[in-house]
């Protein structure tokens, strides 16, 4: 068998080679953010995740001692242990606030990075289990790893993880993993106390994947094949690494533990399907169609969307179930039988499978086909795009394929410019959403969205009529009877708050609960976003006011006091102008800032 590279065989066939291959690195990044460049104007979605992890979440905001407690110790919030994913969130928080901007900057990093990552695992695939790549790459598999990498980075189904912020979660939890596997292809050409510590790295970059989301649930399993179709190309001791394999086979089996406690344990989204609800039928049905449909989906990236209604009310006996369930078990079949000759398809499509298990939806009705599943799932097929064109010898047909393949990936990249429109802003996807769906009871709980985002962000006299005679129409409806209930919220607090919008008063609520636990930066941001809502908010100018004092922030807390006074229909009460005023005057003399201290005596004495 052809011999294992070893640190004393190069990497590239020559210096120029290494030029050009960071070269065709830089460009397929250059594409990539310049595709993508317009999602750091986005705003957060509400009601698709971006409210519970960040803009309503109770929990979140700046790291400190007590919000690390809960990260990871939590269980009920989200039906995942994800205490990386939050302390991600959090970081960018300390530096932002509720910015989405920031956000959507960090998920355009992470995109970025795991683009870099992708390149760097196919040129390193392709230096490993090529068998005419002893002397090290030449310029074309160089070439053939740009144009793989591209394909996968450029890719429509790359659009929701990267403009949409809870999808950061996949971006840090897939680069964990990429990050993983890169430093486990070094383990291959290192010995000695360097292997040691990649190996060490490969298994701690699992554990912070699996951390952080569980993305890469069945990516220890993956890394096993990944040894075995080795020991198949290069004669190693597969028992060998598989006994190498048991901190990582821990953390698979830790994963899987910890993934379905959590799933059980979350009161958010409902219990876990009973066998009556969900026949293994259908579980198994469901299954194959999702191995399926990763494999075809990608080569057929149109009129892609949000969420998809193929897997509610399904049967096991429809057609594309029975063809998804004999594809997925002739290329199963067919995987075995060809493990001598053609081990790579063997392990690619088995490490697939691996990589796929969870999302199957085992434990979910419904379930969803959602594109941010392709993320790990895709990287497969680009290794195999990259190695198909690799393995191309003529030059003339390497000109043929490379131009098909480019021609591919500028489409990929037009695809993905106008896929991106649809998560620019919450209302626009929605509306997209509801368009694009067929089937109840989903395209009643999106109508209901709709309305309930009319409603939250001011239309209250054109959403609640709506709502009211949608729910006439359908009492048992959940997603109206949701409505109704925050309009019924909503009308009972008017006399307080008049008609600020609903989504501003769950901001102000939240600011509240915030300050009464001294955590004056996370008031000061709810705040902020109740304002951004509905200046005209005054209660909650005049209570920003407050908090901007503890924070030391006189100036602002004065703008803030006389935007209160400005937009309250009457004078504020004397009792609450007294207490700004004695408290600006306390944080003047705290400050030695006789400017302030005179300017608050005036106006007491006045």
């Amino acid at each position: 068998m052809h011999p294992s590279p070893t640190p004393h065989h190069p990497f590239f066939d020559a210096p120029p080679t290494r030029r050009l291959a960071w070269l065709l690195g830089l460009l397929v990044l250059a594409a990539a953010l310049y595709v993508n460049r317009g999602v750091v104007d986005f705003d957060f979605l509400y009601l698709r995740d971006d409210d519970v992890n960040l803009t309503l979440n109770p929990h979140m905001g700046g790291v400190d001692a007590e919000r690390l407690r809960w990260m990871f110790t939590d269980v009920a919030y989200a039906r995942r242990y994800m205490p990386l994913g939050w302390l991600g969130f959090s970081a960018i928080y300390s530096l932002g606030g509720l910015d989405p901007a920031l956000y959507h900057t960090a998920g355009l990093v992470l995109y970025a990075a795991n683009t870099l990552l992708v390149y760097g695992i196919l040129l390193c695939g392709l230096r490993l289990f090529r068998h005419d790549a002893a002397a090290g790459l030449g310029p074309w598999p160089c070439g053939a790893a740009a144009l793989g990498a591209a394909w996968w980075s450029l890719h429509p189904l790359r659009v929701e993880t990267t403009a949409w912020v809870s999808g950061n979660l996949y971006g840090i939890s897939a680069g964990w993993f990429l990050a993983s596997v890169l430093a486990y292809l070094q383990t291959y050409r290192s010995a000695g106390a360097a292997r040691t510590a990649w190996l060490a790295a490969a298994t701690a970059g699992c554990a912070a994947s699996l951390l952080t989301y569980p993305v890469a649930l069945a990516g220890p399993a993956a890394i096993v094949g990944m040894d075995w179709l080795y020991c198949r190309t290069h004669g190693a001791d597969f028992r060998r690494l598989l006994r190498e394999k048991a901190a990582l086979l821990v953390l698979l089996a830790a994963g899987l533990a910890v993934t379905l406690a959590a799933r059980s344990a979350s009161k958010a989204f409902g219990a876990v399907p009973s066998l009556e609800v969900m026949p293994l039928s259908r579980r198994l049905a469901q299954a194959a169609y999702i191995a399926a449909y990763y494999i075809w989906r990608p080569w057929w990236p149109f009129h892609l969307s949000p969420v998809y209604d193929t897997l509610i009310g399904f049967k096991a006996t429809d057609a594309p179930f029975v063809a998804s369930f004999a594809g997925a078990a002739l290329a199963t079949l067919g995987a075995v039988l060809c493990r001598r000759r053609f081990p790579a398809v063997t392990a690619a499509w088995f490490g697939y499978l691996a990589l796929a298990a969870p999302y199957f939806g085992l434990t979910e009705s419904p379930h969803f086909p959602s594109d941010r599943y392709g993320y790990l799932l895709t990287v497969i097929i680009a290794a195999a795009v990259a190695a198909g064109l690799a393995g191309v010898a003529r030059r003339g047909a390497r000109a043929a394929v490379a131009t098909l393949a480019a021609a591919m990936v500028c489409g990929f990249a037009l695809l993905s410019h106008r896929q991106l429109r649809i998560w620019s802003d919450d209302r626009t996807q929605h509306d997209y959403v509801a368009r694009m769906l067929t089937r109840d009871p989903i395209l009643s709980d999106f109508t209901s969205r709709q309305l309930i985002l009319q409603f939250m962000r001011g239309d209250e006299a054109g959403a609640a009529p709506l709502i009211a005679a949608r729910l006439a129409q359908d009492p048992a409806s959940p997603g109206f009877r949701r409505a109704a209930t925050i309009v019924a919220d909503k009308r009972r607090v008017a006399a307080f708050y008049g008609d600020v919008p609903y989504l501003a008063i769950l901001h102000d609520k939240l600011a509240l609960e915030f300050a009464g636990t001294h955590q004056f930066r996370e008031a000061d941001d709810h705040f902020g976003a109740a304002l951004a809502l509905d200046d005209r908010f005054y209660q909650a100018a005049y209570d920003r006011a407050l908090v901007l004092i503890e924070l030391g922030r006189p100036r602002e807390a004065i703008h803030s006091f006389l935007l209160s006074e400005a937009r309250a229909p009457a004078p504020l009460p004397l009792r609450q102008r007294r207490e700004f005023l004695w408290r600006l005057k306390a944080l003047g003399a705290a400050r030695s800032d006789p400017d302030i201290v005179r300017a608050a005596d005036r106006a007491l004495a006045g």
